[in-house]
């Protein structure tokens, strides 16, 4: 499984991006590209070989249509980067809500997806608790 992509600058902070293959994609962030391909190596191995995905995995439809397809092929763009995790989240949440349900689109939810962790530690090196809690506000708004 090759991927095409440019690695984000971390100085300016994480990133959203987009992963395709063939027709199907998903929307997803992260700090590093090249962490999220192995991310993406590792649970198409364990699906193709039968070793056990989780059902909640955040790739498992994205996986299951490119090894249904045999895609071997894809390319990550960034579409958005921000060291605010709070911008980050709410562009994350507006692509989603634009993408969420089309045919060809992987994602598993149409929130994103914040580790528990998160919340219980009160931030993390990418959210701040107020980042947190305003996002969790914004949600409410769209009544997620």
């Amino acid at each position: 499984m090759e991927f095409k992509f440019n690695e984000i600058d971390e100085a300016k902070g994480r990133a959203i991006v987009k992963i395709t293959m063939g027709d199907y994609y998903i929307i997803t962030k992260c700090g590093s590209i090249n962490w999220i391909v192995q991310e993406i190596r590792n649970t198409y191995k364990k699906y193709k070989y039968k070793e056990g995905v989780n059902s909640t995995n955040l790739y498992i439809s994205f996986i299951e249509a490119i090894h249904k397809k045999e895609l071997k092929y894809g390319k990550i763009e960034v579409l958005f980067q921000s060291d605010n995790g709070y911008e980050l989240l709410k562009y994350e949440l507006e692509l989603l809500i634009e993408h969420f349900g089309k045919r060809n689109c992987k994602n598993s939810n149409n929130i994103p997806y914040i580790p528990k962790t998160v919340h219980a530690n009160k931030g993390s090196n990418w959210l701040k608790q107020n980042e947190y809690l305003n996002f969790m506000k914004l949600l409410k708004k769209y009544n997620f």
